[in-house]
């Protein structure tokens, strides 16, 4: 760390209306006056916020020169800046600043399923926190829920006449509602989307930390998608947490600087920055790249009600779609492109047609995965793998959520299920077929994906076939009977049921299993047991 002399300080005061307010201009760390001025920053902020000094001290940015004034500077035009000890800087910093030094990592996240979570406040998910467990005027939950892993749509506070207010410092205020703010798909002031300090926290911005489990924690975990559970429960990280952390031959190097290679650097366990990330040495030797787009290899879109295969695809003007279907979309072929806006404060839905350019079906992705498997295991075992998972998948799907959502839909065309379908006079239809779905249903299915057998079956498919025969299915012919819909409702729940895996429902169970299972009750805990 450099720490220049009183003299040179004063010679940096005099200079400081030189203008360098651009972040382009603060990138050039290796120019004298850029680095005078990263030193006048630590130089004061050791002093007010000494932790997060030393966190950058020690950091990877401190030995190549980028400092606060580096990231911090911004441009004149920029409305959330303001001038801060002679300097126009900017507090919210977004992916667009991280570029100069990190282009690919950038761009890789801006097309990337991390990069749209902001997206779900135009969600079902976020009218249960903003309406159903809120206040009106704070939206409390959200705020301090849903946003902080999603995003918040960053704004600054105005008075009734539309002008900044100022803080004492001088500084535009933000919107207390919006920040502070890391979630993944935060919509930042300059237009782009994520946070890249939501994975390399600040102001160390580690790559190792990136690196483990716990820092997937934040947001991957709960009753509706359960990933970093799953994860401690299955083999992987038990190996994981087994295995020492530090350097050697035994270790997984997890503070290694620079590039951190499966089979290569390390080889006791895979995190899940490896799997869905990481760089990975081949059988013949040959390094494929890590990737910061964390859905490159993902073939199946687990989150929605019915599960699908998942095909990107990358348009003529550059930009990056996930399209579900089973067959991908053709190259050369004319697509609609959903994307989203902030317009006066607010997430808007924007559609246009676009011309695919290539198509990385979900076979490719498929492939993509497997290969980082087959680092550690054999092919066959990751073919088998795969048949397990995706009849897993397939089950939930036949049996369950198809016909759920096609009695779903069907009371909303009848009118039986209105609105949002989680008022109280429903029944309460709407909260169990939501819990089916989006609690039980992801958990069975991301169970089974990552080898969580706990996750797959009690937290998963027993809560989901429990919750669909118990209660979902008697409320369904409940309020179409008070509806004058009963017998309609009933031969459309008769045609699902004398479907072969909805027999059992009716016998109560296969005659001979049950036979044998009251026999080994018997025998296992005494006849008066069984």
């Amino acid at each position: 760390m450099r720490f220049r002399n009183l003299v040179a300080m004063v010679v940096l005061l005099c200079l400081s209306t030189v203008a360098f307010a651009t972040t382009k201009e603060s990138s050039k760390v290796r120019q004298e006056a850029i680095k005078d001025r990263n030193d006048k920053c630590v130089t004061c902020h050791m002093k007010e916020s000494r932790s997060l000094t030393k966190q950058w001290e020690h950091s990877a940015h401190e030995a190549a020169d980028v400092g606060c004034y580096t990231c911090h500077a911004t441009s004149k035009d920029n409305d959330f800046g303001y001038m801060h000890e002679g300097q126009f800087i900017s507090t919210i910093l977004s992916p667009n600043d991280c570029k100069f030094c990190h282009e690919k990592e950038t761009k890789e996240m801006t097309n990337s399923h991390h990069a749209t979570a902001g997206q779900i406040m135009a969600s079902l998910d976020n009218m249960l926190a903003e309406t159903i467990a809120s206040m009106p005027d704070t939206i409390a939950d959200a705020v301090s829920g849903c946003w902080q892993c999603h995003g918040s749509i960053v704004k600054l506070e105005r008075d009734k006449f539309g002008k900044k207010i100022f803080n004492a410092e001088g500084a535009p205020k933000l919107d207390y509602k919006t920040w502070p703010n890391s979630g993944i798909g935060r919509l930042n002031p300059d237009g782009s989307r994520g946070s890249c300090n939501a994975c390399h926290s600040k102001h160390s911005f580690d790559a190792s930390r990136a690196r483990q489990p716990e820092n997937c924690g934040k947001c991957h975990l709960g009753p509706d998608h359960p990933q970093k559970e799953i994860y401690e429960e299955s083999k992987h990280g038990i190996a994981y947490y087994a295995s020492p952390k530090g350097e050697g031959d035994r270790g997984m190097n997890i503070y290694k600087q620079g590039k951190w290679v499966l089979g290569k650097d390390y080889f006791e366990a895979p995190t899940c920055a490896t799997c869905h990330m990481g760089a990975y040495r081949k059988s013949n030797g040959s390094i494929v790249k890590g990737t910061h787009n964390v859905g490159d290899r993902i073939s199946w879109t687990l989150r929605p009600p019915i599960s699908m295969k998942l095909n990107r695809v990358i348009f003529e003007d550059g930009t990056v779609q996930d399209i579900t279907g089973e067959k991908p979309p053709r190259v050369g072929s004319t697509q609609t492109y959903k994307d989203y806006v902030v317009k006066d404060g607010k997430l808007v839905k924007v559609l246009t047609k676009k011309v695919v350019k290539k198509v990385l079906s979900w076979k490719d992705r498929r492939s993509g995965m497997q290969q980082v498997c087959k680092t550690c295991h054999s092919t066959p075992k990751v073919e088998n793998f795969y048949k397990q998972y995706d009849d897993l998948v397939y089950t939930y799907n036949e049996k369950f959520a198809i016909p759920g959502l096609s009695l779903v839909n069907e009371m909303k065309k009848d009118k039986i299920w209105k609105n949002s379908g989680f008022q109280t006079a429903q029944e309460d239809l709407g909260y169990i077929w939501f819990e089916i779905w989006h609690h039980e249903g992801r958990r069975a299915r991301m169970g089974a994906a990552m080898m969580g057998p706990d996750y797959t079956h009690w937290h998963g498919l027993y809560e989901v076939a429990r919750h669909f025969y118990s209660k979902f299915i008697p409320k369904v012919q409940k309020l179409a009977d008070k509806a004058g819909k009963g017998e309609k409702y009933k031969k459309l729940i008769k045609e699902i049921m004398d479907r072969p895996e909805h027999e059992w429902n009716k016998t109560g169970g296969n005659p001979e299993l049950l036979r044998a299972i009251d026999a080994e009750n018997a025998a296992r805990y005494g006849k008066d047991n069984k």
